[in-house]
């Protein structure tokens, strides 16, 4: 037992090479380059879009969005035209970890986000993003929680700090007594408890990403050279601290053991929102209604007593933790009540409206939606070709350029057995410098403005590394791998068939050929009816604290 083969990953949330690869080239990361020159590496395609909440569930089950169901943090409610968060058991598949668990394998899974409440698995669990943060079942088995706060301290799970000018030490320490906390738990776990896979998660590379591209990229709008004179460099800094970390991690490792670097997405620089429904409303696709109510909220909108305005004071000022931890609920009955809302809208006369993260363009379809006043067939596409060919002309009048690169229907994207549930069209902006706004249903009178709180954002490529002596390839280079690839490479490494419905294949190209030849891929049919754990709606309280918990991190 003790010679079989194992596992470990090390999730890197948000890295993306366009940073490390010069980094690594300056000696800067000696850790990770090394992994680099003794394995396998290259660029990991992310989900579309390229958001924490489905690309992590692609991982977990090495299938698209459209077979396990999860698109956004946020999906419809059903026979409504409001948002409800992505409850646990959205996810709708078999787990990696379960796979493993029902083949004998032992695993131990720390942090990955969108995994609570913590599967029994073949060894331990710790949840990650969207845990409540008064839950007291966030581990599994629930002695191991007390067995950590004793033997390396409290378990930090939450990210609660918001970037502002005032607060940048305060969201620094943060970030690295998290990191710390994590390490130093992983690094316990490793010795303490008996693994074929392992995997630690650190959200810290996406948070100071978002937070801080200003700091590293000059050229940025909102790049302030006398607040780089007092931090200089933080993500570097935070990069340098957690490859020490990856390089005490390795130490542990045993000769032949496989370590897999990856990370879900990569990032960029943002430097303005579209807000989708201000558009839709200037072209025509969203109606208002006529009563006194709404005619003086949109009149307010129009003024400049809105979301974006507010939301800029308040961070302007300081409030802006004190803002997040109001609660969604609390704000979002503010704004029905106050400004102006979806609440306003004449969905009799409306075509389309946006829900998501990411262009995210919705047809208010009659049949599906509860107002729906576009009939299927003619009249949908019709609306669909209407809202492409707008996009398209949708230019930046600062720059006089197009904003808008690419728009695609759902079935372009997606293939599966949840393609309903997805977007009917979604669009990228031109090098994704453009954020998308949908989840705040009017945000500015405005079309276009100038990004407030984050200032990067996600891209579409995160990274691969691969090392394992005598397994996997040394010194090479591979293409063409996403994120939905790792969950049966993962299984093939550990000597488990692959189901033969999963969308991602094996890496091969990350092996050694004679390995291959020796240990071919084994494949086994898929379970017709798998037995999944039952979907549990969060309470409005810990809804509202999740939700929170994401405007902070800049998804809401």
């Amino acid at each position: 037992m003790r010679n079989r083969r194992r596992v470990f990953v090390v999730a890197w949330d948000g890295a993306t090479m366009d940073l490390l690869g010069p980094w690594c080239d300056e000696g800067k990361l000696p850790a990770f380059q090394g992994v680099l020159e003794k394995g396998v590496h290259g660029k990991l395609a992310s989900t579309y879009p390229p958001l924490t909440g489905p690309a992590w569930a692609s991982f977990v089950t090495g299938k698209s969005p459209g077979n396990h169901g999860v698109f956004e943090f946020f999906h419809r409610r059903e026979g409504s035209y409001s948002q409800v968060l992505s409850g646990p058991g959205s996810v709708k598949d078999r787990s990696l970890w379960m796979l493993l668990s029902d083949a004998g394998r032992k695993v131990g899974v720390m942090n990955v986000p969108l995994t609570y409440p913590p599967e029994e698995v073949n060894g331990f669990f710790i949840t990650g993003l969207l845990t409540p943060r008064d839950c007291s079942d966030w581990a599994y088995p629930r002695e191991l929680i007390d067995e950590l706060g004793a033997k390396v301290g409290p378990y930090l799970i939450h990210h609660d700090e918001k970037y502002a000018k005032s607060n940048v030490e305060n969201l620094l320490e943060e970030q690295y007594r998290i990191l710390k906390s994590r390490t130093e738990a992983a690094l316990y776990l490793m010795k303490a408890k008996e693994w074929d896979l392992f995997m630690v998660h650190y959200y810290g590379p996406d948070r100071m990403t978002h937070e801080f591209w200003h700091l590293l990229d000059p050229t940025h709008p909102q790049h302030d050279p006398q607040e780089y004179r007092r931090y200089g460099n933080v993500v570097l800094s935070f990069f340098e601290k957690l490859d020490a970390d990856l390089g005490r991690l390795m130490a542990e490792l045993r000769e032949g053991d496989i370590l897999i670097v990856m990370s879900d997405h990569g990032m960029g620089r943002v430097t303005k929102f579209v807000n989708v429904n201000s558009w839709l409303m200037r072209e025509g696709f969203v109606s208002l209604k006529r009563d006194l109510g709404s005619r003086l909220r949109y009149a307010l909108f129009r003024s400049g007593f809105n979301y974006y305005a507010v939301g800029r004071f308040v961070l302007r000022v300081g409030w802006g933790k004190q803002a997040v931890q109001m609660g969604r609920g609390r704000r979002q009955e503010l704004q029905e009540q106050v400004f102006f809302s979806f609440r306003d809208v004449d969905w009799s006369r409306t075509r389309a409206y946006s829900m998501g993260n990411y262009g995210q363009i919705f047809v208010n379809l009659r049949g599906r939606e509860p107002e729906g006043c576009v009939s299927p067939g003619s009249e949908y596409e019709e609306v669909l070709d209407e809202l492409t060919d707008r996009l398209h002309s949708l230019v930046d009048p600062e720059s006089g350029e197009r904003v808008v690169e690419r728009v695609f229907r759902a079935c372009e994207v997606y293939s599966g057995m949840y393609v309903e549930k997805a977007p009917d069209l979604m669009f990228v902006t031109r090098d994704m410098e453009y954020k998308a706004l949908g989840l705040s249903d009017f945000n500015s009178p405005h079309v276009l403005e100038p990004v407030y709180g984050c200032t990067g954002n996600h891209r579409m490529e995160g990274i691969l590394a691969v090392q394992g002596k005598g397994v996997i390839k040394e010194g090479a280079t591979i293409g063409g791998a996403g994120i939905q690839d790792l969950a049966p490479t993962i299984l093939y490494a550990l000597g488990v068939p692959v189901p033969s419905d999963m969308d991602g294949q094996v890496l091969k190209g990350v092996f050694a050929p004679e390995f291959l030849r020796e240990h071919p891929p084994e494949y086994r049919e898929a379970e017709d009816q798998v037995p999944l754990p039952e979907e549990r709606v969060y309470s409005q309280e810990e809804e509202e604290e999740l939700a929170r918990r994401l405007k902070g991190l800049g998804y809401v």
